[in-house]
């Protein structure tokens, strides 16, 4: 059915701010620290002086609103807060690798795909396709996005890997965690500046496929109730002519009242299409 690319790229900017938006609230997680726990979290030989004390050096060191651990044994047992920015984490680089995999599936052509958009070129072109424009950030970016989804899995395990009130993986959860959003970041980067800053609409492409598009004819199943309508489609496809042909070659609807019905604008909006509100 017709989708404006507005509201598709509306659709793609919403779920990727919803999930930095869950990013950002398991990060605060992170603030939370066992500082002055020692070995197990009782905190032998650290009185809460110490602990105070180290944690607001911290803070004002890196600017960061951190506070001593509400529980010590929580934070001292388990690197769950860290599991769950790491999970937020894959989370974006998920949504951002759908986008990058719809770019390359819009961008695709530029004669046998479908063309809708047209991608910056960032290299000479393609040795065996002449006039095709590789989607060579979009594909990098889904690579860097599955690495993300790779560090994810080994701090899941890390994670679980701790045993009473110590975890000695903790030094391949950190690294991990820091190489994740690391390249992730850098990613999305170039992404929005080779990619997504350049992208055109191929208007002539667009409206090509919506005239041979026979998923139009669903606007008239209201009018004309589904069976015509299927029969219409079916005859579309049959000759090769467009929906509004078929409709005007069997006098079934006047030419007005078809261009109201089968408008792109009407049939991207809720409601039925050509029904006068």
């Amino acid at each position: 059915m017709p989708i404006t690319l507005g509201q598709e790229f509306g659709g793609y900017a919403a779920n990727v701010l919803n999930a930095a938006a869950h990013l950002a609230i398991d990060s605060s997680q992170l603030l939370e620290l066992n500082l002055g726990s020692t070995a197990v979290g009782t905190g032998l030989n650290a009185g809460d002086d110490y602990t105070q004390r180290a944690v607001d050096n911290l803070a004002r060191c890196t600017g960061l609103p951190l506070e001593p651990a509400a529980n010590r044994f929580r934070v001292t047992q388990s690197m769950g807060d860290v599991l769950a920015y790491s999970g937020a984490l894959r989370r974006l680089a998920v949504e951002v690798s759908r986008v990058a995999s719809d770019l390359r599936l819009l961008s695709s052509g530029p004669r046998a795909g479908i063309a809708e958009i047209l991608l910056p070129a960032v290299q000479p072109g393609s040795s065996i396709m002449p006039g095709k424009v590789n989607p060579s950030v979009p594909e990098m970016v889904n690579q860097v996005c599955y690495q993300v989804l790779g560090c994810d899995h080994t701090i899941a395990a890390a994670t679980d890997a701790g045993q009473l009130e110590l975890n000695v993986m903790m030094p391949v959860i950190a690294w991990n965690a820091l190489h994740a959003v690391g390249i992730l970041g850098r990613a999305i980067d170039v992404l929005r500046e080779r990619a997504v800053d350049g992208l055109e609409a191929d208007e002539a492409r667009c409206r090509e496929l919506l005239d041979r598009s026979t998923a139009v004819a669903t606007a008239l199943s209201p009018y004309l109730g589904y069976a015509q309508t299927a029969e219409i489609a079916k005859a579309a496809v049959a000759t090769g002519s467009s929906i509004r042909a078929v409709v005007l070659e069997r006098g079934l609807m006047d030419e007005r009242r078809l261009d109201e019905i089968l408008s792109p604008a009407a049939m991207t909006e809720p409601g039925v299409a050509g029904k006068h509100q």
